[in-house]
């Protein structure tokens, strides 16, 4: 059960971590300068924390889960992370996206639910 806690986790930093990057590379482009776009950027910073967590909880998760049973469920991160980033930073997404998320949600569950145990 922790192990899918972890994996949950995983996919809640990584999302995270992507909206942090797009927020490092506004920031970057309102400031152009090395200083100031590049070292004192926070969001990037936070994001590369963000990261080092989402890969500290996968390989926390992955000691207990088999890989293809895990796998699956980190397509999740391009579903939250387009839906979050309408919100944070007033994206739009087309209709097509929507489908293709759909889609995309169908294809992990059969993937997830098709692993057998050895």
């Amino acid at each position: 059960m922790f192990a899918w806690l972890l994996l949950a986790a995983m996919v809640a930093w990584m999302t995270g971590a992507q909206l942090l990057f797009k927020g490092a590379g506004l920031h970057a482009l309102a400031n152009p300068g090395l200083s100031e776009g590049f070292i004192w950027n926070a969001a990037m910073w936070l994001g590369l924390v963000a990261s080092a967590m989402s890969m500290a909880c996968w390989l926390g998760s992955l000691r207990d889960l088999p890989l293809s049973s895990a796998y699956p469920w980190t397509a999740l991160i391009y579903i939250f992370t387009p839906l979050a980033s309408t919100v944070i930073f007033d994206e739009s997404l087309g209709q097509r996206y929507y489908v293709g998320m759909a889609i995309l949600t169908i294809g992990i569950f059969l993937s997830a639910g098709g692993v057998r145990a050895k």
